[in-house]
């Protein structure tokens, strides 16, 4: 099971989690200070992305079903945080 970690800039988006087509669920966790924005690609902002707070988990389960197999993105507003994630897969 894929998991690794990765240092998001401020205002910098940057790939947390190459796309797999053998994905099955996804936790992506906030471990720094400050809130990052999730997204799909390189043109993600603190106004267009999907904020998830300081140490807080975003998941994503297929629950049996199809989940978002694309690359997930991610960028900082205030600081460099610190991000964690775990893939489960086919």
């Amino acid at each position: 099971m894929p998991n690794g970690q990765v240092t998001v800039p401020s205002g910098s988006p940057v790939l947390v989690v190459p796309a797999n087509t053998q994905r099955l669920s996804l936790i992506i966790f906030n471990n720094g200070s400050s809130f990052i924005y999730l997204g799909g690609d390189s043109s993600i902002t603190s106004s267009t992305g999907l904020p998830v707070d300081s140490l807080t988990p975003y998941y994503e389960d297929s629950g049996g079903q199809r989940t978002y197999l694309g690359d997930y993105y991610a960028t900082s507003e205030n600081s460099t945080n610190d991000v964690r994630y775990w893939e489960r897969i086919r």
